[in-house]
This record gives C-alpha cells, sequence and structure tokens, in this order.
C-alpha cells in the first residue's frame, strides 16, 4: 500500500495493481454450443513445458505458440471485434474515477481460536473461572446430536477468496519501456493502477480486477 494526495491535500491510502496485459485466449458466443458471451484471457506468458498436457491442448487448439500461468473466464455483453491472440491492454477496459470489485485470496492465518477468528469477546474474569476465557460456547449438541454447519468456532482462518467492491480507480499509469513510445506499446504495456482502500492478499499475489 502507498499514500496519495487530493485536490484538497487530503491523504488518501492506496494499493498499487500491475494490470495486464492479457491475451485473449478463446471466445465463446450465444450462438455456439456455449450459449453464452464469454471470453477467456491468459495473463503472464509461460512456456508450454511447464504446463500441464491438458493445458498444452487448451493454447495449442488455439493456434498460440505459447502458454499462460493464469487463464480465467470473463462474461461480456457482447464480442465483436474479438479474436483469439488479440492483447488486451488495461487501458481499454478501465479509467481512472472507475469503480471497480477485486476479488483475491486473503492471507492465510493457519489455525485460530474463536476469538481470532470471529472476533469474540472472550468470557469474565471473575467468579472462579479457571483457564476459560478465550474458549468459545458449547457445540451444542443436545437435540440433533451433531454440531450445525456455519456454526462460528476455531478453526481455519484465511486463505480463502475475498471480494471487495465499490473499490474507487484512484489513478492508472502505462509502464513504458525504454525507448518505446505510446503507440508501440498500445495493448502490450502493463499499467499500475492506485484503488483507494485495502485488497484482500498479500504483497505480489494475484488478484482479479472487474468493473461495477
Amino acid at each position: 500500500m502507498a499514500r496519495m494526495f487530493d485536490e484538497k491535500g487530503n491523504v488518501v491510502p492506496v494499493t498499487l495493481i500491475e494490470m495486464g496485459p492479457c491475451t485473449v485466449v478463446g471466445v465463446k458466443t450465444s450462438d455456439g454450443k456455449d450459449k453464452y458471451d464469454a471470453v477467456q484471457v491468459g495473463y503472464s506468458s509461460v512456456k508450454m513445458d511447464k504446463l500441464t498436457k491438458p493445458m498444452q491442448g487448451v493454447y495449442k487448439k488455439s493456434g498460440l505458440k505459447s502458454g499462460f500461468k493464469v487463464l480465467k473466464e470473463f462474461r461480456v455483453d457482447k464480442t465483436d471485434g474479438i479474436g483469439v491472440g488479440d492483447e488486451i491492454g488495461a487501458d481499454a477496459v478501465f479509467s481512472e474515477n472507475m469503480t471497480v470489485k477485486i476479488i483475491g485470496t486473503s492471507i492465510g492465518r493457519g489455525f485460530a481460536g474463536a476469538m481470532k477468528r470471529h472476533g469474540f469477546g472472550g468470557s469474565e474474569n471473575s467468579h472462579g473461572q479457571e483457564k476459560v476465557h478465550r474458549r468459545p460456547m458449547s457445540g451444542g449438541a443436545t437435540d440433533a446430536q451433531r454440531v450445525f454447519r456455519g456454526k462460528r468456532g476455531p478453526g481455519h482462518m484465511g486463505n480463502a477468496q475475498v471480494t471487495v467492491a465499490n473499490l474507487k480507480l484512484v489513478k492508472m499509469k502505462p509502464m513504458y519501456e525504454t525507448g518505446q513510445t505510446e503507440a508501440e506499446s498500445a495493448g502490450k504495456t502493463p499499467y499500475i493502477i492506485a484503488v483507494r482502500g485495502a485488497v484482500p492478499g498479500k504483497q505480489n499475489s494475484l488478484v482479479i480486477v472487474e468493473k461495477m
């Protein structure tokens, strides 16, 4: 995370994210066998021999010479003008002052107690209580003789998919290579975006940014 200053001089906490470019791997249309419009995009190219045989087949079927570490599918309103192999830059989808949602994997905290995991207040420290101050209540197996699904208690904390919505894209800036012009970098240059607030995941982790 970092901080920026707005027009009034107020401090704005932001998270810096590197975006794109992404390559179109597949296109699905409502007229085809899939019956819906979507675009499959790949991110971070990698050699074919680094991938599994099934994934190599996916990219070879699309006519691509290299594969990607990440392959995601996004629903779209229409697929006109989008073809396999096209490069999609962040500037083609996003702009400043836009509201976005970000999907990521939260930081894993391992096995945690109920107070840390769910914010329980704990038991009182008086009336003869001993060594039970951080314990949760009973599992409640008095009727159904089992613990109901979703009951809050100790367990695995974090390392789960989290979506944070209604984040404002404050700033976006292209990362030009040395000697590269804006025309030469169109759709092929990664962008650095600044999103107001925090996003799920640790530093250098992968996140998905979508328009609201």
